[in-house]
């Protein structure tokens, strides 16, 4: 209960909200107690907000059918943007095969070490990890030697497929078999750099885009 949040309101018109503090120092409760005020609450329990969403997804705190939010963008530090990309990555440890669409997965970034960023996100995902499945667009391949590289070294005995395809023009992070998976606006090479959509996927999704994904050839 040390962490338990209360509120305080009056009581009828009884006494107004500041005659709280001057009656919690007059009772001499702060001598066991202290009180302290929240100024900024979302960024007080961003946390747990990031916990939340990975857990739940966006679309659980509104009630509107269609939720768009930019959860990355150009005013966080790339090492908040990892931070909230990797609570979602997270909902996926535990499969054995991760199938990753990103038409331009492989290319690199003026910015940030891709590969870098690659192997601490599939960090959070590889307790049973057996296969990774690539599917881009086979374009920028600048970074491929060295997020395959990646794989190995996280799950020495990972399988490594690559497949290439010119029918997927979004990113998503799925598990195949369990039907989980992430949505991601940008990729990784554009992370930072323009606003993106990270939110999870309903399983509904992930079959359509394991679907898709088996019509183009990918072997899933």
């Amino acid at each position: 209960m040390s962490e338990a949040i209360y509120t305080v309101r009056d009581r009828d018109g009884v006494a107004a909200p500041a005659d709280f503090v001057q009656m919690l120092h007059e009772s001499g409760l702060l001598d066991y107690f202290k009180f302290g005020q929240i100024m900024v609450p979302v960024l007080h329990f961003r946390d747990e907000f990031l916990h939340h969403i990975a857990e739940h997804g966006l679309s659980s705190l509104y009630s509107f059918s269609i939720v768009m939010e930019d959860i990355t963008s150009p005013s966080l530090d790339i090492n908040d943007i990892e931070k909230v990309v990797a609570q979602f990555v997270s909902q996926l440890d535990g499969a054995k095969r991760i199938m990753i669409v990103d038409p331009y997965l492989y290319a690199a970034s003026g910015t940030i070490d891709v590969a870098s960023l690659f192997k601490n996100l599939l960090g959070k995902a590889t307790s049973a990890l057996e296969e990774v499945i690539f599917v881009t667009n086979g374009q920028k391949v600048n970074t491929k030697a060295a997020i395959h590289a990646a794989v190995s070294a996280l799950v020495p005995t990972c399988k490594i497929v690559d497949f290439t395809t010119d029918q997927f023009h979004d990113r998503f992070w799925v598990d195949p078999d369990a039907g989980r998976g992430l949505v991601m606006g940008t990729s990784l090479n554009g992370l930072g750099r323009k606003i993106a959509l990270v939110d999870r996927l309903k399983t509904a999704d992930v079959g359509e885009i394991v679907t898709l994904a088996r019509a183009a050839g990918a072997p899933v």
